[in-house]
């Protein structure tokens, strides 16, 4: 009995992809690249003007980065920082949602329009209105709490709130929406056999609408702490390009090394280590697209 024949796989996904996955490359390929020579190499102010070039000296940038107590303070501080970020953001984005399945349509419309209208709005631009809202003398956030006047920004920990709240503030309209449209595709017959046996709104929302949701909801988590990872201009804007040590994340540890301390190759170092971080996060992000991809 003759064995049947392979299939052979359609090459018209690849076909597709292709340009889209050459243009990925071009782009990225060697600006990585050169970040991990750099990383390799001795780089200062000296370096760029001598004819000579960089010197190669291995893995010490990686292992005085390592060796420096700063990093590690900073490495904690962003994780913390990207935990409470992410966590706020999916627990204010997740009750928006659930706050429009309740609402009338016309109400529904118009948060939906106000959250695109937030989301729409400029990192650059939502910065600047937090720091108005909060500043010395005559910030809202004072009037408002009649402390007129009050430093946010003179205990880190203040002033890293205020980041906090920029970045949920715009993180929650994309999560809010994306969770909405999933929990209208809930089947509503699941939902009246839960009611039916006398499930409250918390047993349904527990344990009807998590685990259908499940996917959805760990896929915009991981999307959060990739985001909030990186984040940089938030903290950046608000302390007017010159934040204190105290307000360092990753990104910012390693920006300062480079144009503050002409350490490009320690600073290198850094982003590499930064990379590698979220290259784990982004295997999780990949498992998630993957699993929602094979759910019938």
């Amino acid at each position: 009995m003759p064995l049947p024949r392979r299939r052979r796989p359609d090459p018209t996904p690849y076909v597709l992809i292709g340009p889209s996955l050459l243009v990925l490359i071009a782009v990225l390929a060697y600006p990585l690249g050169k970040v991990l020579v750099l990383s390799t190499q001795h780089w200062g102010v000296s370096q760029i003007f001598s004819p000579a070039g960089p010197e190669f000296v291995g893995l010490d940038n990686y292992t005085q980065l390592l060796a420096d107590a700063e990093f590690w303070t900073v490495l904690a501080r962003t994780l913390v920082l990207t935990s409470v970020m992410a966590g706020a953001s999916m627990l204010l984005g997740v009750a928006v949602a659930l706050l429009m399945q309740r609402v009338a349509a016309w109400c529904r419309r118009t948060i939906v329009f106000a959250l695109v209208l937030a989301w729409s709005v400029p990192t650059f631009i939502s910065t600047e209105i937090f720091a108005w809202m909060t500043e010395y003398n005559s910030g809202v956030v004072n009037w408002a709490l009649r402390i007129t006047p009050y430093d946010w920004y003179g205990d880190a920990t203040l002033g890293l709130t205020v980041a906090t709240a920029i970045v949920v503030w715009g993180a929650v309209p994309l999560i809010a929406v994306t969770v909405y449209a999933g929990l209208v595709q809930i089947p509503p017959e699941l939902v009246e056999a839960a009611r039916m046996d006398g499930a409250g709104s918390w047993t349904l929302f527990r344990h009807v609408t998590v685990p259908v949701l499940r996917p959805l909801l760990a896929l915009l988590t991981t999307l959060s702490v990739i985001w909030d990872f990186q984040v940089f201009n938030q903290i950046w804007i608000l302390r007017h390009g010159a934040p204190a040590s105290d307000y360092y994340t990753l990104g910012i540890y390693s920006y300062v090394k480079a144009y503050a301390g002409h350490d490009y190759g320690l600073a290198s170092a850094g982003a590499v280590l930064t990379v590698l971080l979220l290259v784990g996060v982004m295997v999780v992000y990949l498992r998630q697209i993957t699993k929602i991809g094979d759910t019938p």
